[in-house]
Formats: C-alpha cells, sequence, structure tokens
C-alpha cells in the first residue's frame, strides 16, 4: 500500500516484478503497436532536443554547457510519453525483464522474444521519426540546422569502440534508476518529476541511449555524414545497445534485486 509520498523500495521492487511479468503476457500485436510508438514517443524527445541545439549557434559557440543543458531539458519528454502511455521501451525492458527472470518469475524464451519484438519496433518508430516527421516534413529548415544534424550524428559514431560501448552502459543505469523510481510514485507529477531528473542527467553527460540513436544517427545520414550504414552498425548500435543491455542488468538489476530478497 502507497503512502502519501510513494511506494518504499521494497514496494517499488514488487512492482518492478508485476511490470516485468505483465509484459510478458502480451501478445505479439500489442506488443508490435506498442513498442513501434515507444520508438515514436523517443525519438519525438530526440527530436525537440535536436531542433534547440541545432536552432542555438551562438549559444553553442559561446557556452556550449548551458545550451547542452537546456537541450537536454526537453529530451526526457520521449520518456515521460511512453511511461503515462503505457507504451514498451526495450531499454527499460533490459531493465525489467531481467529483473523478474533472475526471480524465475517469467521465462528467458518469453524475456528474449519481449526484447527482439520490442527492439524491432522501436526501430521502426524511430527510424519513422527521423524519415517521416524530420526530413521529409523539412523541419531542419535551414543550412545551419541541418549541417549540425550532420556534425552530431558524425560525433556518435566517430569514437572508439569501447566509448559507445561505456555510454551505453551509463545510458540504462539512469534509465533504470528512472524506470524504477517512478513505479513508486503515486500521481503524474511526481511521476514526471522521477522520470525527467535522471533522463535530463545522462543527456547532459552525454550518454548513449541505442533506440534513440536510431533516431539522432539516421536524421544525420539523411543529410550527408562522413560514414555509412556499415560503421553506423559497427560503432554505435552494437556497443551501444550490449551497453544498455550491461548497464540494466548490472547496474540496475543486481542492486534491485536485493531490495526484494530474490537474489538468494
Amino acid at each position: 500500500m502507497a503512502s502519501v509520498n510513494g511506494f518504499s523500495p521494497q514496494g517499488i521492487a514488487d512492482l518492478t516484478t508485476k511490470a516485468g511479468i505483465a509484459k510478458t503476457r502480451l501478445t505479439w500485436g500489442k506488443l508490435a503497436v506498442k513498442s513501434f510508438f515507444g520508438g515514436v514517443f523517443i525519438s519525438l524527445g530526440g527530436l525537440v532536443n535536436l531542433i534547440v541545439l541545432a536552432g542555438s549557434p551562438g549559444l553553442r559557440e559561446s557556452n556550449p554547457a548551458l545550451a547542452k543543458l537546456i537541450a537536454a531539458f526537453v529530451f526526457p519528454m520521449g520518456f515521460v510519453l511512453v511511461t503515462l502511455t503505457n507504451m514498451e521501451l526495450c531499454t527499460s525492458s533490459l531493465f525489467v525483464l531481467p529483473f523478474t527472470t533472475l526471480q524465475r518469475k517469467t521465462s528467458v524464451k518469453a524475456t528474449a522474444k519481449n526484447l527482439f519484438v520490442s527492439y524491432i519496433g522501436n526501430v521502426c518508430g524511430a527510424l519513422f521519426v527521423a524519415g517521416v516527421m524530420a526530413w521529409w516534413s523539412n523541419v531542419l529548415d535551414t543550412d545551419t540546422m541541418t549541417s549540425y544534424a550532420v556534425t552530431q550524428a558524425e560525433a556518435r559514431v566517430n569514437v572508439a569502440w569501447s566509448v559507445n560501448f561505456l555510454r551505453g552502459i551509463g545510458c540504462n543505469f539512469f534509465v533504470a534508476l528512472a524506470f524504477f523510481m517512478s513505479l513508486g510514485a503515486v500521481e503524474y507529477v511526481s511521476k514526471i518529476c522521477t522520470i525527467w531528473v535522471p533522463i535530463w542527467a545522462f543527456v547532459i553527460a552525454g550518454y548513449q541511449h541505442s533506440i534513440a540513436n536510431y533516431f539522432m544517427i539516421p536524421i544525420g545520414m539523411f543529410y550527408g555524414t562522413n560514414f555509412g550504414v556499415g560503421k553506423f552498425i559497427y560503432q554505435s548500435i552494437i556497443p551501444v545497445t550490449l551497453g544498455n543491455l550491461v548497464g540494466g542488468v548490472v547496474l540496475g538489476v543486481l542492486p534491485f534485486c536485493r531490495n526484494r530478497g530474490a537474489m538468494r
């Protein structure tokens, strides 16, 4: 039973278990639709973030930290939309489903099914926003904005494999924190705050979110990056996704499972 201020860590752990069980009971159709819109919503947050940064060249030049702080503030909108509309996001599931599977509340097969379908659905949603709602809609309608779309995409890919792997770990640690704390909130304002702060923090830190990158990088590729699909897959998709998995399981599941006494 929740108090006025929310649930205890023990109570939140119990709610996380119930959330994981509910995810594995979704039909293929529901999971696919929820996952598509999960990718759409995350990418809308990325789109607004990109518009703010791309449209502020003077501020990026004079005070890059402030520009990042302001633009990062709008990005969590996507996570709030996913949570409050009950859509599916693979990176959240990389925390929730291993949490329940380690307790033997869900099977490895059911977990694998959910993660595979949600990942593919999220990717489709992100690419839809990149192609239809951003590029074809000409939302980035100046040379300055399109140039920055290319620059930020190249900055996400043209780094060491290990760097993107570690940035993926950091990202999903914050995602796990946001998901866990949001379950403990009993009304919308508290839920929004518990989501907003950790997600805002990971964007400021420059950590990498595998699903968001399916919007942030392709939108730059549409305008002419110095890399192709192969490098995008090897230098970004693979290390960031693996990092998100490690961040969700090692930094998320293991400590939070202790709250439930499940790791025996």
